[in-house]
């Protein structure tokens, strides 16, 4: 038997004893290593969840892609997997295409008007056939971070820059859209964990990520430039099997979506506040920080990135925009 359909036939309900109150077990997969704040914040809400629970839910952390990338981790919980995973809206967004509006590049002028957007009925409605249709709920979102552009060797100040390098890019599609559209540059799909090696050995030019996640790969080691494009808020969210979550009791529900609020609102914080001294330990560690860049090229580029969707509803982008900027609920 596969061992993804066996896993998936073993239930995430274990006995801890005869005539025990029954466990749930849950996986918490993700990307990131031990020492990333995700995988910190996400312990602590684990043992806030046992607690809470009287032990009846058990979370358990694997980071380091253990359980897989992004897609197979989204895949999983589709299939209703055990599991909770910290995914991206533009993987969710293979399922329901609409979610890659949350990701759109140069969207955001600050995380209050990310915030207006995802608490919107616009998304809820995403949200809604997410779990209706391919079981997968949405608990929160959090500020990943605020994405930046890096080279292992040439500055970039304006797209044309950018010409004739390969970048690293999420096998996502908007996220490829943006690679050409916006910098010009050629995309080269590649898993995270893969970016380092590649890095070093020339495979590839560029990558984009924030530089809280630079420092925790250890990018810098081999990416001679940080570029403060600022392209994305990048927003993650953290999602879990709907069919599992509906099979835990109300209480525990509301346990489970409490203590997830929490604990996305602590990464927020996390990644919000610590941008600036990352930049700057980026800067330490080797990396010369560009920030004069000609903005205004990459933006006007960005603008005809939702031209290449067209299975989005009709009018997303500008029901988005009118939500940003503070038109409608």
């Amino acid at each position: 038997m596969p061992k993804l359909a066996l896993a998936l036939t073993v239930s995430g309900v274990v006995l801890a004893a005869a005539g025990a109150q029954a466990q749930t077990t849950i996986r918490f997969a993700h990307m990131n290593s031990p020492t990333h704040f995700v995988n910190s914040v996400g312990t602590d809400m684990a043992e806030r969840i046992s607690e809470r629970t009287d032990g009846a839910v058990k979370v358990e952390m694997f980071p380091s892609g253990q359980l897989g990338e992004n897609a197979q981790i989204t895949e999983q919980i589709a299939l209703g997997g055990d599991l909770i995973g910290q995914v991206g809206p533009g993987t969710i967004a293979n399922y329901v295409p609409d979610f890659g509006i949350i990701v759109y590049p140069f969207l955001y002028p600050d995380f209050d008007a990310a915030r207006r957007l995802l608490a919107s009925d616009l998304i809820k409605e995403i949200e809604a056939k997410a779990e209706a249709e391919h079981n997968i709920k949405v608990l929160c979102y959090f500020a990943f971070g605020i994405r930046d552009l890096y080279t292992r060797d040439r500055p970039v100040r304006v797209p044309g820059d950018m010409a004739g390098l390969k970048m690293r890019v999420q096998p996502v599609t908007i996220y490829t859209e943006m690679v050409k559209q916006v910098f010009g540059a050629a995309p080269t799909p590649m898993p995270w964990p893969e970016v380092y090696s590649a890095l070093a050995q020339g495979v590839i030019d560029a990558g984009e990520a924030p530089p809280a996640a630079i420092l925790d790969q250890k990018h810098y080691e081999h990416a001679k430039y940080l570029i403060r494009t600022n392209h994305i808020l990048d927003l993650s969210s953290v999602v879990m099997s709907a069919s599992l979550f509906n099979g835990l009791s109300d209480e525990n529900q509301a346990i489970v979506q409490e203590e997830a609020d929490a604990a996305c609102d602590a990464m927020s914080e996390t990644a919000i506040s610590g941008y600036e001294s990352q930049v700057a330990e980026l800067a330490e560690k080797g990396m010369t920080v560009i920030s004069d860049i000609d903005r205004a090229q990459f933006v006007e580029r960005a603008a005809g990135i939702a031209a290449a969707f067209p299975e989005w509803s009709e009018g997303l982008y500008d029901k988005a925009r009118a939500v940003i900027d503070g038109d409608r609920k």
